[in-house]
């Protein structure tokens, strides 16, 4: 996806919607076992320079444990590189740096190529920076918080746009990739990514730890450093993991049981 060189964006899909999704959509944060270990070591989530946007930023997805690396589709035998999934309340991002309704990694590097309008840069993709016009653009895109989970684009909004919406016909198109069934599948095509420029804590904003069951069990060094977190109300769902698969194809196990919490906790 190209990149806007000047300043004269054309953001449509900046204020769409009339009727946003109600209730505060946690956060998620989604690092390999090693990262998420030190993370809990050092207590907070910290920012990195962020090669995209090339200012140093956290990133999370709206509600969505979507998952993708590098290396995430090759097979390991080396625990380190699974996945674990934090989800963190929104309010420990009072003031995001951007929101964008896809990954933009992915996007900058072409993961979206394939659906995507060639003309159009990754910045005009943009939203409002702020969580009332965010829950507007999921109210029109998607309807419900279980649809946007879910990836189910709301029809009739997606089916009334105008030829001459291209930033919106673009999103479409990139979203649809989100689909189960998809030639091109990708959850992170639907996926909102909401960029901090600050660090979060650990502490009062963790609600669920998903992680491999051997990454927790027996490690008492591990168990010590998340004791504190879970007695202050974090919760921990764990996923059975297996040497020699590829850490890609534990986004279904991470969506399940962020979707069993989400029932839970009436979200969905």
């Amino acid at each position: 996806m190209q990149r806007r060189k000047n300043q004269n964006f054309d953001r449509q899909l900046v204020d769409l919607g009339q009727d946003g999704i109600e209730g505060d959509l946690p956060l998620v944060h989604v690092t390999p076992s090693w990262t998420a270990k030190e993370i809990i070591r050092t207590k907070k989530f910290v920012t990195t320079k962020c090669d995209v946007f090339g200012a140093p930023l956290l990133y999370f997805f709206v509600m969505r444990p979507a998952y993708q690396t590098k290396i995430g589709r090759e097979e390991s035998h080396q625990l380190s590189r699974f996945p674990v999934a934090f989800l963190v309340k929104s309010s420990s991002v009072s003031e995001p740096r951007h929101i964008y309704p896809f990954d933009t990694g992915g996007a900058a590097n072409g993961a979206f190529d394939r659906q995507a309008d060639p003309y159009i840069p990754l910045e005009d993709y943009a939203l409002s920076p702020d969580f009332g016009s965010m829950r507007k653009f999921l109210g029109w895109a998607f309807g419900s918080a279980r649809n946007y989970f879910e990836g189910r684009l709301k029809a009739d909004a997606m089916e009334n746009l105008k030829p001459f919406q291209s930033v919106a016909v673009s999103y479409r198109d990139i979203a649809r990739m989100g689909f189960e069934g998809s030639n091109d599948h990708d959850m992170r095509a639907s996926s909102l990514e909401v960029a901090s420029s600050h660090n979060v804590d650990i502490a009062g904003n963790v609600q669920l730890i998903i992680a491999p069951k051997q990454l927790i069990e027996d490690n008492d060094s591990l168990n010590i450093l998340m004791t504190p977190y879970l007695e202050g109300g974090a919760e921990l769902k764990l996923y059975d993991w297996q040497a020699n698969r590829a850490p890609n194809e534990y986004q279904d196990d991470l969506f399940r049981l962020a979707k069993e919490w989400y029932v839970e906790a009436e979200i969905l």
